[in-house]
């Protein structure tokens, strides 16, 4: 009994292993063949007993017809699929060879075929994303015929023959989302993609165009008689072979010789603040400080001590929930432009009302409004206490604090990413990346990359810095006008701050723009030229308003505090209560404007831009001037822990190194991505991690001990300023 059973279970083992690996079976360590006369007999039994259920449901009359299913198609076409070129002989010879010892089950063609997308699967989602097996591919090798694997991603547009093709422009936004939109309802039988993505391998000595023409011969026969005609693309960006991989360069070396050197910094400059206290090396000078400033103990010491004063230590608690919301918000916006497997998952996210704050970009407002408010205390102290302004100096300064770091990642931007992995999508993604940064490096370093060359801009996320130099610009004038004449200063402070509130929400009606940016396939593909992106969300003056509000908050706050008014425990409470269902509310509300029944119309987006920010904006100046005046208890006590004090000093770095991680991570992706929640919560936690690694070690070897060094110089300048005024006097 038990004899039989196990002998059963082994067939019906050997049978599905037969069934499923095919041509692996035949596959030898060189390249002659092997055969395996048991495996031959069970595939003989196996297709005896197939051929009579075919035959009993033939003579049924139940003929299965998949010749109208459009993967079918696909499938069969390229089944044959042979490289060739009229121009290159080279590529057709190895072509031949291909097929020659693909016939004859030599390892290395078997491995080239099954690195090849065999049959189209989300049909249903509109997109085909078929990425094949890439790393197979590239290690593909034939020393006998000196060929190598080469992997290319062909880019196959459908359209109807009756149809004109679309002209090469970009498509209205508002088609983008409509075409998203009828993504759930296709129909496999009536309706055909209208993308696919490809992943073929093939003879390394076939360019990009060879493949691009000999797909064009393969599908277009058996499509033409569907009345469908193609439009195929190969770009060099989604063709990759071991000639075409970028090698190290001059640069490159050079960046890694100073990176090894900073290395050696900080090991030097531990050790030095180690034993320079019981060394005749202890003596206190220019050099000795600068070198100390690399200590790994003192760094790690001052990035987790705790504040000289209290009294803003909520601001800890707010930048963390600020860098980790734009983390977030950055990992599923990256998630949604990448190939997927259940394009329904990214369909919930774009119409749940409840993942709403997946998609909502506020959370990046926090900053700006940190940003008024302790600019304009630091502003009027100056003021207070009699000394200079110096508008020209402070702005150098808070440009210089940023350049160190902001430098470093534009670099690696440019030279080490495209270094840093692989993989089908990695070129199309990344190498973009590097070129726009050696390209238009310059508008970064200038704080002008938002308004100049913004749809090749270096690095996404930089619009931000630009912003903030521009904000920080105004609130110094602004600041010294209220100081200087109270009431005209409101009066004019007012102004502005209505200018800033019309100005967007005119661009809004005018352009029949979205408030919020449209998280669709469309758009995030190509964030750089989508409009909002370009008009609205990274605009300077389109965004100034909640930095106004930082302004504000803080000019409340300092008057507060010279009236010694305190805030009872009662209004304490119901005003934090009241704020955290408001900042809730903010994030939550943007899933109103994503229902797919709801109706364009510009007032819902100008009331939601114009209103949520503002609110979201009271908030957190709420939590600012309070918990500055008073404190929450055990929720101060929580904001204020140590971890978010660590984090909020790293918060900067973070907010530059992120992206790269991300980058990182989807670059090197082998095949489409599943997703849900856990997935996501992943990711999310992974991104978080490894950032702060990032972020900490840039913090260590770059970022403070470049702030130290400022400071030092900084002291010198102004002792010698000091020194030059008394002999003038």
């Amino acid at each position: 009994m038990w004899f039989e059973c196990i002998w059963i279970a082994l067939i019906a083992i050997a049978i599905i292993t037969n069934n499923s690996v095919s041509h692996a079976q035949s596959q030898n360590t060189s390249e002659f063949n092997i055969t395996h006369p048991e495996n031959d007999k069970v595939q003989r039994e196996y297709k005896t007993l197939n051929t009579k259920n075919i035959t009993k449901v033939i003579d049924n009359g139940n003929k299965i017809n998949t010749q109208t299913i459009f993967g079918d198609i696909i499938a069969n076409s390229m089944k044959n699929f042979l490289p060739f070129s009229n121009v290159n002989e080279n590529c057709t010879k190895d072509g031949q060879h291909f097929v020659n010892n693909l016939n004859n089950q030599t390892l290395w063609a078997v491995k080239m075929y099954t690195s090849s997308s065999k049959y189209p699967g989300s049909i249903l989602s509109g997109d085909i994303n078929e990425l094949g097996y890439f790393d197979q591919c590239m290690r593909v090798s034939s020393k006998r015929h000196g060929i190598h694997g080469a992997y290319a991603l062909a880019n196959v547009r459908f359209y109807s023959t009756a149809e004109n093709r679309p002209a090469e422009q970009l498509l209205d936004q508002f088609d983008i989302i409509k075409a998203d939109w009828e993504r759930s309802k296709r129909d496999a039988l009536a309706v055909r993609p209208e993308n696919l993505l490809w992943a073929l391998c093939f003879p390394d000595s076939c360019t990009n165009e060879d493949i691009r023409l000999s797909i064009d011969r393969a599908l277009t026969p058996a499509l033409q008689a569907r009345n469908i005609s193609i439009n195929v693309a190969v770009p060099p960006l989604m063709y990759t072979s071991k000639n075409t991989t970028m090698e190290y360069t001059n640069s490159v070396f050079i960046i890694y010789a100073i990176f090894t050197v900073g290395c050696a910094l900080m090991t030097v400059g531990t050790l030095y603040g180690l034993f320079a206290d019981h060394s005749k090396f202890g003596k206190s000078t220019l050099a000795s400080k600068c070198l100390h400033s690399f200590s790994i103990i003192t760094n790690m010491r001052n990035l987790t001590e705790d504040s000289k004063t209290k009294d803003f230590a909520v601001t800890n608690g707010l930048k963390t929930l600020g860098i980790f919301s734009v983390i977030i918000g950055h990992r599923v916006a990256l998630n949604l432009g990448i190939p997927s497997f259940d394009p329904e998952y990214s369909e919930h996210i774009f119409t749940d009302f409840w993942w709403s704050f997946l998609k909502s970009p506020v959370a990046v407002e926090i900053f700006f409004i940190i940003s008024g408010f302790f600019t304009y205390i630091v502003i009027e102290e100056r003021l207070r206490n009699g000394k200079p302004l110096k508008f020209i100096f402070l702005i150098i300064y808070r440009i210089i604090r940023i350049y160190p770091m902001y430098i470093t990642v534009i670099v690696i931007f440019a030279f080490i990413l495209p270094y840093m992995g692989d993989g089908p999508l990695w070129k199309l993604i990344v190498y973009p990346e590097a070129e726009f940064c050696r390209k238009n490096w310059w508008t970064n370093l200038l704080f002008i990359n938002n308004y100049v060359h913004s749809n090749e801009m270096c690095m996404v996320h930089a619009w931000y810095l630009a912003c903030d130099i521009h904000f920080f610009i105004v609130g110094i004038f602004l600041t010294y006008i209220v100081w200087r004449w109270n009431k005209a200063g409101v009066v004019i402070y007012g102004i502005l701050f209505a200018i800033s509130i019309y100005i967007p929400a005119k661009s809004i009606y005018d352009n029949k723009q979205w408030g919020v940016m449209p998280y669709f396939h469309g758009n995030i593909k190509n964030l750089r030229t989508t409009e909002h992106f370009q008009t609205i969300y990274i605009k300077s003056h389109h965004r100034i308003t909640t930095y106004l509000v930082g302004l504000a908050a803080a000019y409340i706050y300092l008057h507060i505090k010279q009236s010694k008014f305190k805030f009872s425990v009662g209004s304490r409470i119901i005003g934090l209560i009241t704020c955290t269902l408001l900042h809730t509310a903010c994030y939550i509300v943007t899933g109103y404007l994503y229902l797919p029944s709801l109706t364009y119309n510009p007032w819902n987006h100008i009331i939601y831009f114009t209103f949520q920010r503002i609110v979201y904006s009271l908030t957190i100046s709420y939590l600012l001037v309070v918990s500055s005046l008073s404190n929450f208890g055990f929720v101060s006590s929580f904001i204020e822990c140590k971890l978010f004090t660590v984090i909020s000093r790293l918060s900067y770095v973070l907010y530059l190194t992120h992206f790269i991680v991300q980058l990182q991570s989807i670059g090197q992706i082998r095949q489409p991505q599943y997703g849900n929640f856990w997935t996501l919560y992943w990711e999310i936690n992974a991104d978080i991690i490894t950032a702060l690694s990032y972020s900490l070690f840039f913090n260590l070897i770059v970022e403070a001990p470049c702030r130290k060094i400022l400071k030092e110089f900084m002291n010198i300048f102004l002792k010698a300023g000091k020194e030059s005024d008394t002999e003038e006097s």
